[in-house]
């Protein structure tokens, strides 16, 4: 699995990607290994249980405003 800087460089994303080690949004948003696309206001624009490949991911990037 790649890193979040080398996906981050590799697809010329210019946005902060987090990881939630410390658990943190767990505590707001829900147990279990989930991928959340949240945008600049706070609204949840994609949820997905477990990592959504990388294509999938970028599609979902693409469709934000």
């Amino acid at each position: 699995m790649e890193t979040l800087e080398e996906f981050i460089k590799e697809n010329g994303i210019e946005f902060p990607l987090v990881s939630d080690s410390e658990k943190e949004f767990r505590k707001n948003y829900g147990r279990g290994r989930l991928t959340y696309l949240i945008d600049k206001q706070g609204i949840i624009k994609f949820i997905q249980k477990g990592v959504p490949s990388n294509a999938d991911f970028l599609e979902q990037l693409k469709m934000l405003p």
